[in-house]
């Protein structure tokens, strides 16, 4: 999977689940209030207020609680903000060659051009490596070229030789 797509969904949960636990939280609150009121009432003392009722350490128990996932599901968001920042490993696909077609020089040649294809391979580098007349190696490409393996640039009084 996409480590793109990955991040984005994990983006889209944590701030569903952190949507729902901020309401919770509220709702747990108002609970709070209600049952530290209702308390109140039942004491029938009026010293008792909301600081002092024992209903609110449960809701700062709660609090406590909410508050810690609200962290854990923020530190996932970031994960997942930083997953939807990287990029997506390319996958390098080597091409295959038909070389049914070929003889054993015009395949020794095409192992040499495949093998150095990362420099700059001349007409004249074939000619050198191989001590071939300029006709044989010249032919030897046009082979090659015809058959889609190669490709040769002109530069200058000389040709670059590309795999294709």
């Amino acid at each position: 999977m996409n480590p793109r797509y990955l991040g984005m969904a994990v983006i889209t949960i944590s701030l569903v689940v952190l949507a729902s636990l901020f309401y919770l939280n509220n709702i747990l609150s108002k609970q709070s209030l209600e049952n530290c009121v209702e308390f109140c009432k039942l004491q029938k003392d009026s010293s008792c207020s909301i600081e002092s009722c024992k209903a609110n350490g449960q809701h700062n128990d709660h609090e406590k609680i909410i508050s810690a996932l609200e962290l854990l599901v923020a530190f996932l968001a970031g994960l997942g903000f930083y997953l939807s920042l990287t990029k997506a490993e390319k996958i390098i696909e080597q091409k295959k060659y038909d070389l049914t077609k070929l003889n054993s020089e015009e395949k020794k040649v095409f192992f040499f051009i495949k093998e150095n294809k990362d420099k700059r391979i001349y007409q004249s580098n074939v000619v050198e490596h191989f001590n071939f007349p300029k006709s044989k190696v010249s032919r030897i490409l046009d082979k090659l070229e015809q058959t889609g393996i190669i490709e040769r640039k002109r530069r200058g009084m000389t040709n670059i030789i590309l795999l294709k």
